[in-house]
């Protein structure tokens, strides 16, 4: 397991980082299997989520190093 933190890579699977099983569970099903996916998805979104509050997006804001936005950063085309 992995602690979370700003350096984990956009592909690091959500289910192995060390967040709190509540956190990891309601990301999980919403459907975000990586720590990019996290990154991408609103405050907004992450706040509709059954039982995912104000206290756990500022801490996964704080934790991947991303603060708290409603304009997200934009994708990046991956190269093909």
């Amino acid at each position: 397991m992995l602690y979370p933190a700003p350096e984990l890579p956009d592909d690091t699977p959500v289910e192995n980082v060390r967040f709190a099983t509540r956190i990891r569970k309601t990301l999980h099903a919403a459907g975000m299997k990586t720590i990019g996916d996290v990154r991408e998805v609103s405050d907004a979104a992450l706040l509709s989520l059954p039982d995912f509050g104000s206290g756990s997006l500022s801490y996964l804001r704080e934790a991947l190093g991303l603060p708290s936005t409603d304009g997200v950063r934009p994708k990046i085309k991956k190269p093909t």
